[in-house]
């Protein structure tokens, strides 16, 4: 028997001590809930493990009721608890994996926001390393609209490594789900045993709220003398070049003397 199967059956163990914790009561008649929960368990067949992960959320809604899962905080992202793995971690052959859930909030959007209604399931292993592989699965189900899944966390990065994480469209409403199963590094292959965890999606629009128009320019009181709204602004006049000095005036010059009478010619003399 290698470590693996060691592993695999350590995890088998747990995961149906996890849920087998409470054994769930029949009801007179079948809720939404119920009826999702009884989907799961058609999705699961008789795969142990998935059966394992699918027990755990029934135990978990039995334990807590679906009236007061409805009113969970949004603020309860993460799952209940970290869940232990086996076959791989730095002290030793035994770890944990902290799973969880992000959703979509009433906060502006950018890019790279979820569309409401979506959730993105994600898992961080406390192991070193790269993961090769993902076998990691989710279980979930909508206590308010009766949806439920089962999905595998095969979303990979833009190397295309296994990024760990998965997203599903679950509506709006309660969302409780498990996660449980296999990652594989280099020399390692991590165990998960399911944990379970329960948060709200928001109901919010498909399309963000556009932001509020700029409030448009009031018109001057007449008699402001403050220009329109659509008036051009008027340039500052360019200085004038000061004009020349007045050149000084003449002084006037004193007038001529008369000339002096001539003499008699000397024909006109005696006679």
């Amino acid at each position: 028997m290698n470590g693996r199967s060691i592993a695999g059956r350590a995890a088998a163990v747990t995961a149906a001590s996890i849920g087998a914790v409470v054994v769930l009561a029949a009801n007179a008649s079948a809720s939404p809930l119920d009826d999702a929960i009884t989907h799961l368990r058609h999705l699961a067949g008789e795969d142990v493990n998935t059966k394992a992960g699918v027990d755990a959320i029934a135990s978990f809604t039995n334990i807590v009721g679906a009236d007061k899962l409805r009113d969970i905080s949004a603020q309860f992202i993460p799952l209940g608890y970290a869940a232990p793995t086996f076959g791989c971690g730095s002290n030793g052959p035994i770890t944990t994996i902290i799973a969880a859930a992000t959703v979509e909030g009433p906060g502006p959007r950018t890019p790279t926001s979820l569309t409401p209604g979506d959730v993105r399931f994600s898992a961080s292993p406390a192991h070193t390393g790269v993961p090769l592989a993902s076998g990691l699965n989710v279980a979930w189900v909508n206590v308010n609209n009766g949806q439920s899944g089962i999905a595998v966390l095969d979303d990979v990065t833009e190397y295309q490594l296994p990024s760990l994480s998965k997203t599903i469209t679950s509506g709006a409403g309660t969302v409780v789900a498990s996660m449980w199963g296999t990652i594989d590094y280099p020399g390692a292959r991590c165990v998960m045993t399911p944990t379970v965890g329960t948060f709200v999606v928001p109901d919010l629009p498909v399309a963000a709220p556009e932001a509020p128009a700029a409030p448009e320019p009031q018109a001057p009181a007449p008699g402001s003398g403050a220009p329109g709204p659509g008036a051009a602004q008027s340039q500052a006049p360019a200085p004038e070049t000061p004009a020349p000095a007045p050149a000084p005036a003449e002084t006037p010059q004193p007038a001529p003397a008369p000339a002096p009478p001539a003499p008699p010619s000397a024909l006109s003399v005696g006679g």
